[in-house]
């Protein structure tokens, strides 16, 4: 497991808590970064979110929520990195996990978590309609923050979008 900075040990619920996380899903972890005390970050297979985020929910079922979803797009590299924020906070256990899945910029289709975590509804909707991915599963994926006469396919935090010129086009 990489440790970045100076931490010298982890508080021993974190560490017991990482690795039943790493064997658990051994074939589904590509890199463990462990960045403080009580924050992780862990890369995984395409397809392996659902699974994970389901085992981490059981596991701490009143103590365990998503904060958020976001999109990096690597277009040096053809790829999305999408990351899932999970805090779980149960008595003295605190961590903040991030997890980091890449897709294919030409292929942007991961798998719902909207029937394990329904408040990821708004997070995947708005991750559709910035970057294009398909939420396969999703209730309603369509315009939510912008115009209902946006273009449809022009995705605009994709790095590869020329925003003026569409925004002067539905001017």
């Amino acid at each position: 497991m990489e440790v970045k900075g100076k931490i010298k040990e982890l508080p021993e619920e974190v560490s017991k808590f990482l690795d039943e996380f790493k064997k658990e899903f051994k074939e589904r972890i590509i890199n463990v970064k462990v960045l403080t005390p009580r924050r992780a970050e862990i890369v995984i297979t395409r397809n392996s979110h659902k699974q994970i985020i389901k085992w981490i929910r059981e596991k701490f079922p009143d103590s365990s929520y998503l904060v958020t979803i976001n999109t990096v797009d690597y277009i040096d590299r053809e790829e999305f990195e999408i990351q899932y924020e999970i805090q779980i906070a149960r008595n003295d256990f605190k961590l903040h996990l991030t997890l980091k899945m890449h897709i294919p910029r030409d292929y942007p289709v991961v798998e719902t978590i909207t029937d394990v975590v329904p408040g990821a509804l708004l997070y995947e909707g708005e991750n559709y309609e910035m970057f294009g991915i398909k939420f396969v599963g999703h209730p309603a994926l369509g315009k939510v923050f912008l115009p209902e006469d946006w273009p449809d396919n022009v995705y605009p935090l994709r790095k590869d979008v020329k925003l003026i010129k569409k925004v002067k086009k539905i001017r």
